[in-house]
């Protein structure tokens, strides 16, 4: 067999929730995964259906329909957008156009960061996170020249939300020494009052985000990255041709408007009241639509002892937490069910 590049060594498959075994069993009710509980919204399957019709044909590789709406969206220009498969393959763009040295992750945060680094051959700096929060002056202090800095904003699994202002000191540090931040707002739709950070200078900023939780559309990958012209320009060089299908960009392009806008709206203010049903009951709290607990046993042990009672939670051992486990807000019926469970353990 031919060896494989040095780079690879060491390197495994990220986890991530929802995953079984390789099977999804009927009857579990999954907590893993951080989804919006109440769509995906009727008009997705509108849009699958239009998108039928385009199948016998190449996708635009430029995704131009759904770039107009979002630089509309964001008053920006269409060449400061470029359409990814999901978050996941933005972050290896970002990587392979601009990992050199260093690249700068939080302790605990999102895996496909260090994988997608190392495999450019970057070194990666980690930073502690006091209390399990991201402290903006630390990630500001880590800095050097040519870094790549990713932070996920708010942080999976800890759910915390750094503010504007916090977000707009770890930028200007970037400027003094030309490093680049790549901020994941994944989750950013779940959080009430989040600072618009497209209006921050882009010159050492991207910001990538997914359509995928937003609107539970896992089964299709869409997201985006907002940057200056000339930093998209870069991520065009080396993204793949047609990696974004034509359904994904037919619903990509029906999710932004009035209508995806009304029904974030509105679910997202269901989320904050059943967020505050769970808070009466556990001493948790997150600024996004999931919340990490400490366990007394290991998150592996918990884990399966929950999917015995149909529950699945995510196991936080890959985020270097091997004693938190992470659960998202779901229905209120099916959240109060992980409830009697959360109480009757810890």
């Amino acid at each position: 067999m031919v060896k494989p590049r040095a780079a690879l060594d060491g390197i495994e498959p990220c986890e991530h929730g929802g995953v079984r075994e390789g099977a999804t069993e009927k009857g579990i009710i999954d907590f893993s995964v951080s989804l919006n509980p109440y769509g995906p919204p009727n008009f997705v399957s509108v849009a699958i259906k239009k998108a039928i019709e385009e199948i016998s044909v190449y996708p635009d590789t430029e995704c131009i329909e759904l770039r107009t709406k979002l630089a509309e969206k964001f008053g920006c220009e269409q060449n400061e957008v470029v359409v990814g498969a999901g978050v996941s393959e933005l972050v290896q763009l970002v990587a392979l156009s601009f990992a050199k040295e260093r690249v700068v992750i939080p302790r605990h945060t999102y895996g496909e960061y260090e994988p997608a680094a190392r495999l450019m051959g970057a070194h990666i700096t980690r930073v502690e996170m006091p209390d399990l929060r991201i402290d903006p002056d630390m990630i500001a202090e880590a800095m050097q020249p040519d870094d790549v800095v990713f932070l996920c904003n708010p942080n999976n699994p800890t759910g915390q939300y750094l503010s504007g202002d916090e977000i707009a000191r770890i930028v200007e540090a970037a400027e003094r020494v030309d490093a680049l931040v790549v901020l994941d707002e994944a989750y950013v739709d779940f959080v009430t009052d989040a600072f618009p950070t497209y209006t921050l200078s882009k010159n050492h900023l991207i910001i990538l985000r997914s359509l995928t939780k937003s609107f539970a559309i896992p089964g299709i990958r869409i997201g985006y990255a907002l940057s200056s012209e000339a930093i998209i320009n870069e991520l065009e060089k080396v993204k793949v041709p047609w990696s974004v299908s034509a359904c994904a960009q037919k619903v990509g392009a029906a999710v932004i408007g009035p209508e995806g806008d009304a029904f974030l709206a509105e679910t997202r203010a269901r989320i904050e009241r059943s967020k505050r049903k769970i808070e009466k009951v556990m001493d948790v709290h997150t600024d996004a639509n999931f919340y990490i607990l400490k366990v007394g046993n290991t998150a592996r042990e918990v884990k399966k002892e929950f999917l015995t009672r149909g529950i699945q939670v995510r196991d936080c051992t890959s985020f270097g937490l091997p004693t938190h486990i992470r659960f998202s807000v779901r229905t209120d019926e099916e959240n109060e069910r992980l409830l009697r469970y959360l109480t009757s353990f810890f």
